[in-house]
């Protein structure tokens, strides 16, 4: 009887030992798991903040290479020349630049990209007549004289459309 009693203690306490230990590996398998998760949060976290940053770089170096790749603002031999446009923006700051007649609307949607307080999508609206210079298509190598903008001073809302 004192054998079976030796048999069973030694049972139970390999049964307690083995409980134990499957609950110690379970913990130490949550622990793993939640450091997992949170550096894979974080590693998110970095990944957007990165993703953020190039997308700032690119479009920094987009606007500066179109700021090289515009031409300067045409001088002003007479006003028949040239088309003076103002540009308002959401903020509510104006810029003027003068264009020549033959300047196509991409150059104008161009010009209006290199400005920093014009927002990453837009479009461009005369204020009188009201009509929405259309950002596609053929329509973006109609020069100003094509459209009909051939006034000599012309407003041009930056409209945000994100």
């Amino acid at each position: 009887s004192s054998g079976i009693n030796t048999e069973y203690s030694s049972q139970m306490i390999m049964q307690e030992q083995d409980a134990a230990y499957q609950e110690s590996l379970r913990q130490d398998q949550e622990r793993a798991r939640r450091k997992k998760e949170e550096e894979d949060a974080i590693r998110r976290i970095q990944e957007e903040e990165e993703r953020k940053q190039r997308e700032k770089e690119d479009k920094i170096n987009s606007r500066e290479a179109l700021r090289r790749k515009l031409k300067e603002s045409p001088v002003e031999q007479t006003p028949e020349h040239t088309l003076s446009l103002l540009f308002r923006m959401p903020t509510g700051s104006r810029i003027s630049r003068k264009f020549l007649p033959c300047a196509t609307i991409q150059d104008i949607y161009n010009f209006a990209l290199t400005c920093d307080e014009c927002p990453n999508f837009f479009t461009l609206v005369s204020n009188f007549p009201k009509k929405i210079l259309p950002c596609e298509g053929d329509f973006m190598m109609k020069t100003c004289r094509e459209n009909g903008n051939t006034e000599l001073h012309h407003s041009l809302c930056t409209g945000d459309l994100s």
